[in-house]
């Protein structure tokens, strides 16, 4: 980890759900910007992760919460490497006094990168129908009902024999129908 490193504040104990994603998206740029940049010196790609952020600030559905206002910060303190003169132009006009570059580094929370839902995709005969929303840890047999009770499961799955089930945990359910 960088020296002198902290993490932000906010923890996801009552977040609501567009908090959440947005903390996650947080916590996922300052990991991926933390990695590019004490790694292999990946400009490009920590540039992408902090333009990712932007438009998840800029979506987001919370624009009165402490966690967006932890958005905004952790945009432009991850700036600063890239931008050092607008990210302190930036930062003072949020109202802080002390220079940005005196700030550390920031931590990611690793608890703030595990969704609480997952896209899991339904696939008949290996052709992809739909997709749902499903809890993240959903066991296989779980994942199964769910794809099994969706409206594409019911709309594809009617009237049909179902010679197999494949799934794969946190991906897909193909259903090997005749």
């Amino acid at each position: 980890a960088v020296n002198g490193s902290t993490k932000p504040s906010s923890s996801n104990g009552d977040l609501t759900k567009p908090e959440k994603d947005l903390r996650r998206a947080i916590h996922t740029a300052i990991k991926e910007v933390t990695e590019d940049l004490e790694g292999e010196y990946q400009f490009n790609t920590a540039v992408s992760e902090l333009m990712k952020l932007s438009n998840g600030i800029t979506d987001a559905k919370c624009k009165d919460s402490p966690v967006y206002k932890e958005g905004i910060e952790t945009l432009i303190t991850l700036l600063a490497p890239f931008a050092p003169h607008i990210a302190e132009e930036l930062w003072h006009s949020l109202g802080h006094s002390s220079s940005i570059h005196n700030q550390p580094w920031l931590e990611y929370d690793p608890d703030a990168l595990v969704a609480d839902e997952i896209t899991l995709v339904i696939q008949i005969k290996g052709k992809t129908r739909g997709t749902i929303q499903v809890p993240a840890n959903s066991d296989k047999a779980a994942l199964e009902t769910y794809a099994r009770e969706s409206e594409v499961g019911q709309r594809y799955l009617e009237g049909k024999e179902i010679k197999k089930v494949i799934v794969v945990p946190g991906k897909l359910v193909n259903f090997v129908v005749v």
